[in-house]
């Protein structure tokens, strides 16, 4: 069972939903100039994306990796994360029950 509450919270942050769709939209095709394992997105990406430090990210994709809207894969000194679709369709699912849409 999804905590709905606890990812509606997650995702009320604009960086963090922002953060969501870059690596939803984009996990599949990577981003240029990035390598790309296994259609993962890097935390380095995400730094020059929204221009924020490390530790910013890291606060941020923790939240993410916490609700599991995202898994994190650590190759070498950086991080990888990949959508989890089916808590993303689980939470889009509940909404759609919740409010009888």
């Amino acid at each position: 069972m999804i905590n709905t509450v606890k990812i509606s919270k997650v995702l009320g942050d604009p960086i963090r939903y922002k953060i969501l769709l870059m690596i939803v939209n984009h996990a599949e095709q990577g981003v240029a100039g990035y390598s790309n394992p296994a259609g993962g997105i890097c935390n380095c990406q995400l730094m020059d994306t929204f221009d924020m430090i490390q530790s910013r990210v890291s606060y941020h994709m923790k939240e993410l990796v916490e609700a599991d809207l995202v898994r994190e894969v650590p190759e070498g000194k950086w991080k990888y994360y990949f959508p989890n679709t089916e808590v993303i369709k689980a939470y889009i699912r509940q909404l759609e029950s919740d409010f009888k849409l």
